[in-house]
């Protein structure tokens, strides 16, 4: 069995896209488990200019036509044998469509995770022009697809609203304990951090900001950093600045890498107080430091946080809710009580979000999707 991950773009990890990044671990686990994995991307250019990786990736032009796709790609999927598994990552992607036309076609079998598009928050922020395009493509798509793999509650939950697909379940990101870097002793004061993409809206900063805001009239004393950039970082500023709170934010900028971890070691608490997400692998990462995380339940993550007490959740995600969890979170820090948080939020990745696991629970859904049969000896022997 062959086992095709499709995505926009290059599944480059040096890159603010939380999609591309999982799909990249993802990819690079099921090949060290001796799984045959390509990776396809569909990008404006198709340079192959990313890290090196021990997977496979074919790289196809996209083309201004959203009513078809390129030759290139539809010569590659022509040639494919129907031992293939495809697994699509994301939705209302015109490729997606005609490429889950074409596969049907030739008798080749495809699951697809939507990562968060689906879930209802970001449905109801989507506009008309998504629900007419679900109606007419996204839902063929959909049903068509031998297996939609969820990676969050709120998506798994709310797909039978939208249509029944033909098998739903349920499988989060996965990530591995990454080893913390400098020293963890209590500072004078402690640090509040954020990393992803600086998207107002969608990930919340708007609330972040206000309740940071909040937490500094009550007479709390903790920074605020931020890793990450985006085009709506002079507006992010701008609240910032009308808050009163922009000379006390740190602001790091796009990070990555070894660059990104080291910056993480010196947060206390990872905040993340989105609005809508799929399954967030910034709250996965900081969870694999070490760090506590303040959360909205919009992360789908909080069933896992709250069982190892590793958290704290906003909830209802207000300004005032995130201003006051920053004070419940300073109390416990200089009261030295955040160690059984973190060591918490280790023990949670280690149980349930094991790379090998994940993977594992993936290739029997591809299995089970094209009648294959598992292949090689190495990837028996993980199990």
């Amino acid at each position: 069995m062959r086992i095709i991950h499709l995505v926009l773009g290059k599944a480059n990890p040096d890159r603010m896209n939380g999609v591309n990044k999982l799909v990249y671990e993802m990819a690079t686990t099921q090949h060290e488990m001796g799984m045959n994995v390509t990776l396809w991307g569909i990008t404006e250019n198709p340079d192959h200019n990313y890290p090196d990786r021990n997977f496979r990736t074919e790289l196809f032009k996209m083309i201004s036509n959203k009513l078809t796709i390129h030759k290139s790609l539809k010569k590659a999927i022509n040639k494919l044998s129907t031992d293939t598994v495809f697994h699509l990552h994301g939705s209302f992607i015109p490729e997606f469509f005609h490429i889950g036309k074409l596969l049907k076609e030739k008798n080749i079998s495809y699951v697809y995770t939507p990562h968060g598009a689906l879930a209802p928050a970001a449905l109801k922020r989507s506009g008309w022009k998504k629900q007419i395009y679900f109606k007419l493509f996204e839902k063929h798509l959909l049903k068509n697809a031998a297996c939609m793999i969820a990676t969050g509650k709120s998506v798994y939950d709310n797909v039978d609203v939208l249509i029944t697909p033909q098998k739903k379940v349920l499988i989060p990101n996965g990530q591995d304990l990454i080893t913390p870097f400098g020293n963890s002793e209590p500072k004078e004061r402690m640090i509040f951090g954020f990393c992803g993409r600086i998207a107002l809206e969608h990930k919340g900063l708007d609330l972040l900001l206000e309740g940071y805001s909040h937490f500094k009239k009550q007479g709390g004393n903790a920074e605020l950093h931020l890793i990450g950039d985006g085009e709506e970082m002079p507006k992010f500023k701008e609240i910032a600045r009308k808050l009163g709170v922009l000379e006390g934010l740190t602001l790091y900028g796009a990070q990555f890498g070894r660059d990104k971890f080291k910056l993480l070691s010196t947060f206390d608490v990872f905040v993340h107080t989105s609005r809508m997400e799929g399954f967030p692998a910034a709250v996965l990462e900081a969870s694999a430091i070490g760090l506590p995380v303040m959360i909205s339940r919009h992360t789908n993550i909080w069933d896992y946080i709250g069982k190892y007490k590793c958290g704290l959740l906003v909830e209802p995600n207000t300004p005032e809710e995130i201003g006051n969890q920053m004070i419940a979170f300073e109390k416990l820090y200089l009261a030295n009580k955040l160690n059984p948080m973190s060591e918490g939020a280790k023990k949670m990745i280690t149980q349930h979000f094991d790379w090998k696991a994940i993977c594992s629970r993936l290739h029997d859904e591809y299995t089970s999707a094209c009648g294959a049969e598992i292949e090689t000896k190495e990837m028996t022997e993980v199990y």
